[in-house]
């Protein structure tokens, strides 16, 4: 899923990040698949939209969804990424391989110098994290990189993501050096509300097809139907 840098939701996210002066953002989710790729990469551009150097830091070890493209020569391991499924490109830090960096990235302090560094050649560090309720050797923890971190965002996908794993998330985001600016309601499988009349209006067998072809294409094309629902 692609959202879009202009969007309105992207936006508040933006301005709330401006205000608050913060320049390392942690975005993280309770499972895989709930959409924080496509928020970090959506506000990244909007960070380039408006002429802040941005770098993207890729530290989901469970489902890396950036390829390296080329070493850019630059003294803190940038490379050129690209985003395996939209062939978006950014500067960035693809997931770390090696074992000794891994372990590294594990403790927020080390971290932290780290990210201290790549803000002396950049206005805005992204990163992308493993799902915070994957927990196992293999990742690094979500809640090391947040409390690396000047603020952090929990998208949370719509009617999938239950009250009790919010929970188990919202304690592991607890702690005293963890700034959490909000959480993010990803509605990507919610139909809109056209969407969801279209599909009653096919089930009407008795209608013939024309009016019913006529009257879905109407509503696909009416923006005010086509919010999610």
């Amino acid at each position: 899923m692609t959202i879009s840098a202009t969007h309105a939701e992207i936006e508040q996210l933006y301005l709330a990040t401006e205000l608050n002066e913060h320049k390392s953002i942690c975005v993280t989710a309770c499972h895989s698949g709930d959409g924080v790729t496509s928020v970090a990469t959506a506000l990244a551009e909007r960070y380039l939209l408006a002429g802040h150097s941005t770098l993207y830091v890729d530290l989901n070890l469970f489902n890396p969804a950036f390829k390296d493209v080329n070493m850019l020569n630059e003294p803190n391991g940038e490379h050129l990424i690209e985003h395996t499924e939209t062939n978006r490109m950014f500067v960035g830090v693809p997931a770390p391989r090696q074992a000794s960096t891994q372990l590294a990235y594990k403790d927020p302090a080390t971290l932290t110098k780290v990210i201290e560094q790549w803000l002396g050649s950049y206005d805005r560090v992204i990163i992308d994290t493993s799902p915070i309720l994957n927990i196992n050797k293999g990742n690094i923890p979500a809640q090391s990189i947040a409390s690396a971190c000047d603020t952090t965002l929990l998208v949370i996908a719509y009617g999938e993501t239950s009250t009790h794993h919010l929970e188990q998330a919202k304690s592991l985001l607890s702690g005293s050096s963890i700034n959490i600016m909000g959480a993010i309601m990803n509605m990507k499988n919610t139909p809109s509300f056209a969407q969801e009349l279209a599909r009653q209006i096919n089930k009407a067998w008795f209608i013939p097809k024309k009016f019913r072809n006529s009257w879905v294409n109407k509503l696909v094309r009416n923006e005010f139907l086509n919010l999610p629902i």
